[in-house]
């Protein structure tokens, strides 16, 4: 199953992330889908939850949403360690 993925921001249309994270997902084989996603002003927390909604499993703020405060509480969930790698 093919996992969803997205960068969220507005302006979007500058964004490589897409194309960044499909390249390294076809080079280490994971089978995802990484999109834009435009957070419009006074609906980027709506954008947020319909993308969760729909299957998004995560999502990265591209500049300069990254500096507005944030729509909603951050999801933290485990980082999987590679094998004999730090994590600093």
């Amino acid at each position: 199953m093919t996992d969803r993925y997205a960068v969220i921001g507005n302006p979007i249309e500058q964004s490589k992330s897409p194309l960044i994270h499909t390249a390294f997902a076809q080079v280490t084989g994971q089978d995802i889908e990484y999109t834009k996603v435009l957070g419009p002003l006074g609906g980027f927390a709506q954008a947020v939850d319909a993308f969760r909604a729909a299957g998004g499993r995560g999502m990265n703020v591209t500049a300069p949403s990254s500096s507005m405060p944030s729509p909603t509480p951050p999801i933290w969930r485990p980082v999987r360690r590679w094998p004999g790698r730090s994590m600093r």
